[in-house]
């Protein structure tokens, strides 16, 4: 009788399970990573400039902008926004990967970054691989390398996750639960100003740890030479065996967060140490954080809205087109930011 009410219950579990499974799975085919990851698998023909980064080159990159902005003179050079909001250069690299296995072969990959980015040590915990980021479950062996380097242990993890959408995908039912969790708070409440990432408040400005942190790393940074991650070091390689330039681009931002930022001394130190590092790396350096100076034409503190989008993809259309007319090496004309206005 024991054994028989245990298997009964065993049954019930399994069945439980399996069909959260099967809700799971079902939930993060419309995720934002697996439609990027689709889109990637089948890329458009002859692209000539391929965007890439997180959230802010999500907003920033415009293909119609870059379109618009490019000479009607030269032959056209159609771009792809590939950026994925909260991601890292792990996440970026996959995505990077992807599209060159689909023989994606573009002139030109513009990589966006903020702050300390290129440099900062990857982290690949339980904790962080959610969201998007879940993206690293999807080629599990291959992100294990940059998480934990040699590590069986930490590549199982990885590769067992992936079988198990309850695991793999746990933020997909959280995050329709957080919606509908916010708008029954709201009611009786002033509506929220939001965008295409979430609420504005979400991304307020800086506070006063947020800028002790960020002066701690890039110290850490400068004194000890680090080099860039080794998601960044293998983008930059991957585009380099297909012949691809590499721009990186240090993404426009509002003043408040250049001033609370980019104002203070070591910011210059470790700008001038990431650009040593780029040229010696084959890959230009631009410095884009003021070319949007509207600050009506960002969505909140962080990211550009449509009319802060349209103003940097002008301008990059406008420079990559110049390079490509005059086919000179660009890294000393950008190291001071001397571009077309």
């Amino acid at each position: 009788m024991k054994t028989k009410r245990f298997l009964i219950t065993l049954g019930i579990t399994l069945f439980v399970l399996l069909g959260y499974n099967a809700l799971i799975a079902r939930l993060a085919v419309h995720s934002q990573r697996q439609q990027a990851l689709t889109a990637v698998s089948h890329p458009p023909k002859n692209i000539s400039v391929v965007f890439l980064g997180n959230s802010l080159m999500e907003a920033g990159g415009d293909p119609a902008s870059f379109r618009a902005g490019w000479p009607t003179n030269q032959p056209a050079a159609p771009s792809l926004n590939l950026a994925l909001g909260a991601t890292s250069p792990v996440e970026h690299y996959l995505i990077w990967r992807r599209a060159i296995t689909h023989e994606l072969r573009p002139q030109w990959l513009v990589y966006g970054f903020l702050d300390d980015q290129l440099n900062a040590p990857t982290r690949g915990d339980w904790s962080d691989l959610v969201g998007n980021r879940a993206l690293s479950y999807y080629d599990p062996e291959r992100a294990a390398e940059f998480y934990a380097p040699g590590s069986t242990l930490k590549r199982w993890e990885l590769v067992f996750t992936q079988h198990v959408p309850m695991l793999a995908e746990r933020s997909s039912l959280w995050t329709k639960v957080e919606r509908l969790r916010r708008q029954f708070s709201s009611i009786g409440l002033p509506p929220e100003k939001t965008n295409r990432f979430g609420r504005v408040d979400d991304f307020g400005p800086p506070g006063a740890p947020e800028i002790a942190s960020f002066i701690d790393r890039c110290t850490a940074i400068t004194e000890t030479r680090a080099g860039f991650s080794a998601p960044i070091n293998q983008i930059v390689q991957l585009a380099h065996e297909h012949n691809i330039r590499v721009l990186f681009v240090e993404m426009p931002m509002p003043q408040q967060h250049r001033a609370a930022f980019y104002a203070k001394p070591i910011w210059p130190r470790l700008r001038t140490h990431v650009r040593e590092l780029a040229s010696t790396a084959g890959v230009t350096y631009l410095n884009a954080s003021d070319w949007v100076e509207d600050e009506r034409q960002f969505a909140d503190s962080m990211h550009l809205n449509p009319e802060g989008a349209r103003v940097l993809s002008t301008r990059l259309a406008q420079m990559l087109a110049k390079l490509g007319q005059t086919g000179e090496s660009i890294t000393t004309n950008l190291a001071h930011n001397e571009s077309p206005r």
